[in-house]
């Protein structure tokens, strides 16, 4: 019996090599992988960590990009900021050297300066700078010219050359003025009230003035301008020598509308920034 069942262990044997005849090849290849399983589970530890260092490293370098370009964005835009404050806008404080204390700088101060009130031509008021600089020039006093004359307040009539409105006595002193660059974008004069519209910056304010109105001999025309309601003038110029003159402007009633507007009273002026 010992025998039989000898051989048909053998012939079982040869009968699984026959229906799977690499069994053997397998059977070694596993003892092969259970002999060497830590130096490769250690070897599969060391790629796993390479390729976590490299994607570290991958991750850490795109962060620097992208961490560079912010950086280039934000210069970009402060660039763009900076030349929208740059632009800005430019106007004239007549009356004063100085500019407010609120986003505005000083570009130059000088002398209120025009026509001669009694002769035609230009109508405007000038800021003529304190500091010209002269190119090809010829002194001789030419017949057909224009003419530019500095600017005396003409206040007499009123109680002190005008201190009720100015705090001094202005009457015949020189004016100076201002020409001022604000960061804001545009700037704008309002003849009739001395406070700016809601959501405008106020530069300053005071009281209009231009040429006079009704008399013969003062045919020089003139814009209107915003006199400063602390008016400055030049030192030592108390002289009586005319030349571009400014008065204060009363509203008339009749055509214009009576109220809101008051008979013979004194218009204020604001200039104002955005």
């Amino acid at each position: 019996m010992m025998a039989v069942a000898h051989i048909t262990l053998l012939h079982l044997l040869a009968l699984i090599l026959w229906i799977h005849p690499t069994l053997g090849e397998e059977i070694d290849q596993t003892k092969r992988v259970l002999l060497h399983a830590n130096d490769d589970i250690a070897a599969a530890v060391q790629l796993l960590t390479t390729q976590n260092n490299q994607l570290t490293a991958a991750v850490n370098h795109l962060t620097t990009q992208v961490n560079q370009q912010s950086t280039d964005i934000a210069s970009l835009q402060s660039m763009i900021g900076s030349s929208s404050k740059d632009g800005g806008a430019v106007y004239v404080r007549w009356g004063r050297t100085t500019c407010p204390t609120n986003g505005t700088d000083l570009v130059y101060t000088g002398y209120t300066a025009g026509n001669s009130y009694n002769q035609g031509g230009a109508a405007e008021y000038l800021c003529l700078t304190s500091e010209p600089i002269w190119s090809v020039y010829d002194d001789t006093a030419q017949r057909y010219s224009s003419k530019v004359y500095g600017t005396e307040y003409e206040f007499e009539l009123y109680t002190n050359g005008g201190a009720q409105f100015f705090g001094k006595n202005l009457f015949n002193h020189d004016a100076p003025c201002a020409v001022c660059h604000t960061s804001r974008r545009t700037t704008i004069m309002i003849p009739g009230r001395n406070q700016c519209y809601p959501g405008w910056t106020k530069e300053y304010s005071g009281y209009l003035v231009s040429t006079l109105s009704g008399y013969s001999g003062y045919s020089s025309p003139s814009n209107y301008a915003c006199l400063d309601s602390d008016a400055e003038f030049e030192s030592a110029d108390y002289e009586d020598k005319d030349g571009k003159l400014m008065y204060l402007v009363e509203s008339i009633c009749g055509s214009l509308r009576c109220p809101p507007y008051v008979n013979y009273r004194e218009l204020t002026c604001v200039v104002c920034s955005k």
